[in-house]
This record gives structure tokens, C-alpha cells and sequence, in this order.
């Protein structure tokens, strides 16, 4: 219940919980901390008006943890962190309105889950490298922005040379869909058969959401 506060240049490690923990609280700003092994990551709920800045999440691992979960935020900024080893880079829940820009996913095990209720968020110009799963989306309505994002996994062309990718990249997998209803389901990861079903899911999208998708993706990492 703490407005109008600044936290920075704090380093929040090896706590059994969250490394920092906050309800109901506007218009904050969290500048560059570092948050590292630690039990339930970094949680943000129920606030609005919130800026995330050149932040470091590192190694927050475990079933119910996370680097970063957002849950019934209005209108954030997230910008210039890095997400590094985390279960799950950024869980999202009813947030609407929440700017991601210039932060780097990498080696993750989801870079962004995002559950149902999130609306006119806008994911731009994000580095996803090596996670194991870049992008989870649960919900059939889609008004959200992917655009100009590097996505390592991604296969596309550029036949004119223009650093953009001349087809969109769809980061929602079949096996995305699979691993979210049958978590067992994992140790199929980096197997020749989730290969063969994420190739057929591309040729005749079926379960995976057809209106999520980076317009422009980067064919190379993007500096910052």
C-alpha cells in the first residue's frame, strides 16, 4: 500500500519466498536491482502505473517460480531487463495495457506465459534466445502487439535484406499447448518426435492460436 516509491540498485538473493513482494501499490518505479535464487522470483500484483528498468532475474527456479509474475496490473512499462535461467522468465495474469521493450529471455524454461485477461499489451523488440519454450498464450482473443522481436527459433527468410523477416513467426508451438494441459509431457523436450509434431502443427495449424504472431520478426539479436 506504498505510492509514488523508488526501489534501486538493491540485490535480492537466496530468499525461501519472493525476493520482493508488493500489492497495491501505483505509480512505482523499480530500477536497476538484481534478483537472484530465490524461492517465488519477483511478484507484482493487483497495481497500476509501474515502471521495471535495467533489472536483473536470475536463476528464480522451481515449480512455482518465476523471474517476474504480473497479475492484475494496468499499464506498466517493463523495459531493459534481462531474464536469465528462470522456470518462467515473466508470468502474466489480467494485466492490460503493459509495454514490454528491449529485455533479453535467455535460457529460460518459458520466456512469457501469458494466462487469460491480458489485453493491449504490446511485446516489441525483445531478444528471446535458447529458452525452451519462448511464448505461451492461453486465450482465443487476441488484441495483443508482437512486433520486431528476435526469436532464435525462428526459421524464416530475408529475401531483401532488410534485417526483417519477410514471414511472421508464430511462437506458440503444439508442443507449447501440449506441455501446459500435460506437464509429464516434457520429457519428450528436444526429442526427433516433438520435432515431426511441431513441423506438421506449422504446415496445418490446428491448436495452436493463428492470431498470435510477430509481424516483423529481427533476423538478428537486437544490441541495446
Amino acid at each position: 500500500f506504498v505510492n509514488n516509491s523508488l526501489i534501486t540498485d538493491n540485490e535480492c538473493t537466496n530468499n525461501l519466498r519472493y525476493g520482493l513482494h508488493f500489492m497495491f501499490s501505483n505509480f512505482d518505479e523499480y530500477n536497476r536491482n538484481i534478483f537472484r535464487n530465490n524461492g517465488a522470483g519477483v511478484a507484482v500484483m493487483f497495481s497500476n502505473n509501474i515502471a521495471m528498468r535495467n533489472n536483473r532475474f536470475v536463476d528464480n527456479w522451481g515449480g512455482s517460480s518465476y523471474g517476474l509474475l504480473l497479475k492484475e496490473i494496468y499499464d506498466a512499462n517493463i523495459e531493459d531487463n534481462i531474464f536469465i535461467r528462470n522456470s518462467t522468465g515473466i508470468r502474466v495474469e489480467s494485466s492490460t495495457r503493459i509495454n514490454y521493450q528491449y529485455n533479453e529471455f535467455l535460457s529460460n524454461g518459458w520466456a512469457i506465459k501469458i494466462a487469460g485477461g491480458c489485453y493491449d499489451n504490446t511485446i516489441s523488440s525483445n531478444n528471446f534466445i535458447s529458452n525452451s519454450f519462448d511464448f505461451s498464450y492461453q486465450s482465443a482473443v487476441n488484441n495483443n502487439i508482437l512486433s520486431g522481436n528476435y526469436w532464435s527459433r525462428y526459421s524464416g527468410y530475408d529475401l531483401d535484406k532488410d534485417g526483417v523477416g519477410d514471414v511472421p513467426h508464430r511462437p506458440v508451438e503444439l508442443f507449447n499447448y501440449i506441455v501446459t494441459r500435460t506437464p509429464e509431457a516434457t520429457v519428450l523436450l528436444r526429442s526427433l518426435f516433438l520435432d515431426i509434431i511441431n513441423l506438421s502443427e506449422k504446415v496445418t495449424p490446428i491448436f495452436t492460436p493463428e492470431n498470435v504472431f510477430d509481424d516483423s520478426p529481427r533476423m538478428k539479436s537486437i544490441v541495446f
